[in-house]
């Protein structure tokens, strides 16, 4: 099968690779499009612990289930996926507790040992199967990976209907989580992004109020835009020091602060206990959750959420250190980029 292979320090190559073959309890699954997720073109500089070349990369996956290897209870040839990437023991207590993602004996599609989606063909066990409607493209399956992380802190703690909430970040995330927060009934969507494609993008997916954070007093607009108090809830899906603390400055007493992005290995990031304290906040990292995808499909399925318009880019696999170059040159109409199969 043909494969792009991350063989070096910034350096795809695309080979001709074995099809791998599915043993007990897997399948093997035909890529029809793959997402191009950020976390990946940070893997490929050398700079991410968890991946070593060479390794297929690419953990934003569709396609169609296309052998089946021993023991498979429910898949069938022909089922239309998305791949749930955790792969965990079962056994833990995390596991059995629906906290898969938590499972320290766990690992991921796309990271070694597993090979990933930037290929023709992917082995995954069949318990990293969802399945999906006909009414849901392949290139919308492909990304909904990326919204799915974002969406599992909400299925976690909740939004309360008729609250205000407040967004740092305009990326794919950032998006996921304006689109979650007007699902759930969110009186009030504040949200602070750089640049004029970011800003019409947040409007575009529901914020009721943005804020440019290059131009604008950040604070001073979210306190104008709650009456002094701030939000009830805040959200850093941007992850720089400077985010981290408006995340603490702009919630509302009480209030609920979740940290997604995550800063760089060398940031220093400001811990305002005070703060914390005097304001009575409660503080959630947040990173996926098992459970999260049929909800979430069904979401998407429903209208409720809009995945279609999230891809901006598509490319075909050879063209994929393309994709990647977008993400780090930070290329501003960029949201989602998605690697389209034959």
């Amino acid at each position: 099968m043909k494969a792009a292979v991350w063989t070096d320090i910034n350096k795809f190559e695309i080979k001709e690779v074995p099809t791998p073959t599915p043993k007990e309890g897997e399948v093997l699954v035909k890529v029809k499009a793959a997402g191009v997720c950020a976390t990946d073109a940070h893997i490929s500089t050398g700079a991410f612990p968890h991946a070593t070349p060479p390794h297929i990369l690419g953990h934003e996956i569709a396609g169609e289930v296309f052998a089946l290897g021993e023991r498979v209870t429910d898949a069938k040839v022909g089922d239309r996926v998305i791949i749930n990437t955790v792969v965990s023991c079962g056994k833990c207590v995390w596991c059995k507790s629906g906290r898969n993602e938590m499972c320290p004996h766990g690992s991921e599609i796309g990271y070694n040992p597993h090979n990933g989606g930037y290929a023709e063909y992917v082995v995954v066990p069949e318990s990293c199967l969802v399945k999906i409607p006909d009414s849901i493209s392949f290139k919308e399956g492909a990304i909904m990976e990326s919204a799915v992380c974002p969406s599992g802190s909400i299925l976690r703690f909740g939004i309360e209907m008729g609250s205000t909430v407040f967004i740092q970040g305009g990326g794919p995330a950032g998006i996921a989580y304006i689109q979650l927060a007007k699902a759930c009934g969110a009186a009030k969507i504040i949200a602070s992004v750089r640049g004029k494609e970011r800003i019409d993008y947040a409007k575009k997916f529901g914020a009721d109020v943005v804020i440019d954070a290059a131009r604008e007093d950040v604070l001073a607009r979210v306190l104008e835009e709650t009456a002094g108090f701030g939000a009830r809830y805040s959200i850093d899906a941007a992850g720089s020091p400077s985010s981290v603390q408006m995340a603490i400055d702009a919630c509302a007493n009480g209030g609920d602060v979740f940290f997604y992005g995550i800063p760089g290995k060398d940031d220093e990031i400001p811990f305002p206990v005070t703060e914390i304290v005097l304001k009575h906040l409660n503080l959630h990292g947040v990173c996926g959750n098992y459970l999260t995808w049929e909800p979430f499909v069904n979401l998407v399925a429903s209208g409720k959420f809009n995945v279609r318009d999230m891809i901006t880019h598509e490319f075909a696999l050879e063209d994929l250190p393309k994709a990647v170059e977008l993400i780090k040159n930070r290329t501003k109409n960029l949201i989602k980029a998605v690697i389209v199969m034959d």
